[in-house]
């Protein structure tokens, strides 16, 4: 009995030193961070853009995760914890409104990014009110032109880069152009500025469709009728799997000619379902694993690190990595963790955010569209062309200051 007594002792003992050092390390661990300071995150993570939001995200969070691994964000001596907080809107602008108004109820994020250009747009009825900076993740220029002043753009104009460069390059496969969009705000824009492109440059319009990615499988309707115009090339614009799907019915059912691929589309998460053979004679963004940016280049390699090697880097999760770096640089700059017009008055003076430039943003216009160099790429005889680079906006640039590539 009595050594069953000692053993009892001893073993409450033990539990009370482990328990006791638990709540040690913990009070410890809470000690770290003087507070927190939180973005947000409102896009599709359901539904048939699931994946090009999920892409977003991971970029987001790969950022919040390396700022506090290097010790958070420092404001007037104190440091914080980054924190995210992310809900899935289904790429429905009013679902983007609700989740976002929740998050400012509670967490009261300093800026809320949103991949679509509808959430966007119904978020700017309300940010400057309610004290957040809006990252937008879409080339539709709209949201840039509501003169709203916490409102930035983080992928290239489409007007500009894609609608007029990408464009240029497509017509060299022939001039008979056929579109089948998407019907979100953002492949309504790109349907408008393609359009216009290809008239400018003295193209004929045979065809022109729009279809909901996210809703239909079943292409063959709408390609049959399209194809009857003889389309040179055919225009896309919406997530990379229904496109892929398209590319592949289209292929079936004879077509020979050559596609246009709006900046939603990736190549590289297309061939995963097409192939490079149903993909020839092809235009459209360059693989995030081609860029000739070794920054760029190294962020590939660590996201087939950490999520293997099949994964597929995008311009998307390193867009979004980065961004987090620019707000955490800006709001150390301003020196302030409340005042959203403090933030992104400070964004230019921190453009580039040196080793964190996984896409080279390296500057911010006077509407509020971030600046830098992009790139296009082509498949010929079942391989990637060599990146082709898309440079545009000078004009854009503060006094002062101008593009770090170097053509």
């Amino acid at each position: 009995m009595k050594e069953r007594y000692f053993m009892k002792t001893i073993l409450l003992a033990f539990m009370a030193v482990i328990f006791m050092t638990g709540l040690w390390m913990g009070e410890a661990k809470a000690a770290k961070w003087d507070g927190a300071i939180y973005i947000g995150y409102s896009g599709p993570l359901s539904g048939g853009a699931a994946k090009y939001g999920e892409n977003c995200l991971t970029g987001l969070k790969i950022g919040v995760d390396d700022v506090n691994a290097e010790g958070g964000v420092t404001v007037k001596g104190k440091k914080y914890e980054l924190k995210l907080v992310f809900y899935d809107d289904m790429y429905k602008p009013a679902n983007t409104v609700a989740n976002v108004r929740r998050m400012v109820s509670s967490e009261k994020p300093i800026f809320v990014d949103v991949p679509h250009a509808g959430g966007i747009l119904a978020l700017e009825k309300i940010n400057e009110r309610e004290g957040f900076i809006i990252s937008g993740y879409t080339t539709n220029i709209d949201i840039i032109s509501q003169k709203n002043k916490l409102v930035f753009s983080v992928p290239a104009r489409g007007d500009l880069a894609y609608g007029v460069e990408m464009v240029r390059r497509a017509f060299a496969m022939g001039s008979r152009l056929a579109h089948l969009t998407g019907t979100h705000e953002a492949a309504v824009f790109w349907l408008k500025t393609s359009d216009t492109a290809w008239k400018k440059l003295g193209g004929q319009v045979v065809a022109t469709d729009s279809v909901n990615y996210m809703g239909v499988t079943d292409f063959y309707p709408y390609l049959t009728k399209i194809l009857q115009t003889k389309p040179d090339v055919i225009n896309l614009y919406g997530p990379s799997e229904p496109a892929a799907m398209i590319v592949n019915q289209a292929r079936e059912l004879g077509y020979k000619g050559g596609f246009l691929m709006g900046d939603q589309i990736k190549l590289d998460e297309m061939a995963k379902v097409a192939g490079m053979k149903n993909l020839e004679n092809s235009i459209g963004v360059c693989p995030f694993d081609l860029r000739p940016l070794p920054i760029a280049q190294a962020f590939g390699k660590r996201l087939h690190q950490l999520y293997g090697k099949d994964y597929v880097p995008t311009y998307e999760a390193a867009a979004h990595y980065e961004i987090v770096w620019m707000i955490v640089k800006a709001t150390e700059k301003a020196q302030t963790k409340d005042d959203p017009y403090a933030i992104f008055s400070k964004i230019n003076d921190v453009l580039p955010v040196g080793k964190y430039a996984t896409t080279m943003r390296d500057g911010i216009g006077p509407n509020g569209e971030l600046l830098g160099v992009t790139f296009a790429i082509a498949v010929k005889d079942g391989k990637y062309s060599k990146p082709i680079p898309l440079v545009w906006g000078k004009e854009f640039y503060a006094p002062g200051k101008k593009s770090a590539w170097k053509e």
